[in-house]
């Protein structure tokens, strides 16, 4: 080492000439100098900041230290990462309901038979139908599928909540009634 100024030292040192020129380079893309990174890495070494730059990553040492502070992160994280994964899981359940639903495919359609509920609002059988109708139509399929309950059974459905409004309410066994009517205003008659 030779002096090169008031507390200074000139230091060299043998490095491949690659690694040299790349160190270099990727010093000026950050905006500063081969000599201002390397007295930084002297001194964030001697603080104790770098401790771990010489320990060989093979050594079991090393990576014991790497699964411990992996743990560790998972262990913050975990109730974080369970709520995320519970959340996911509702909605993937969701879609897959969905998707039965909405699928056109005939397994679908067979377990949607298989499936039927026990009782029918007018906009759920008409979806069921595949048929679109609009709230004039639905009124006129309950008046009409309402009249034709009560003379078969001498009184109205019951109604229920649908949707935050009070409808009646056909059982699955009277699902004939419903499907006429319904076919009977879409179709004009």
């Amino acid at each position: 080492m030779s002096n090169t100024g008031r507390d200074k030292k000139l230091a060299s040192f043998n490095c491949d000439e690659g690694l040299w020129d790349s160190f270099k380079s990727r010093c000026q893309q950050k905006g500063s100098t081969a000599t201002a990174t390397l007295t930084r890495f002297m001194q964030l070494y001697l603080d104790g900041s770098l401790d771990d730059l010489d320990i060989d990553p093979l050594d079991k040492r090393f990576d014991e230290r790497v699964r411990a502070s992996v743990d560790e992160y998972l262990a913050t994280r975990q109730d974080a990462l369970s709520s995320k994964v519970t959340v996911l899981s509702e909605k993937v359940a969701f879609l897959e309901g969905q998707l039965a639903t909405y699928s056109s495919g005939s397994k679908a359609k067979a377990a949607i038979a298989r499936k039927e509920p026990e009782f029918w609002f007018v906009q759920q059988r008409a979806k069921h139908l595949g048929v679109e109708i609009s709230a004039d139509q639905r009124m006129k399929i309950e008046m009409w599928a309402n009249e034709s309950y009560k003379e078969r059974y001498g009184q109205i459905p019951q109604k229920q909540l649908y949707r935050g409004t009070q409808a009646s309410v056909y059982p699955a066994k009277d699902v004939d009634i419903l499907d006429a009517t319904i076919m009977g205003v879409v179709r004009g008659g």
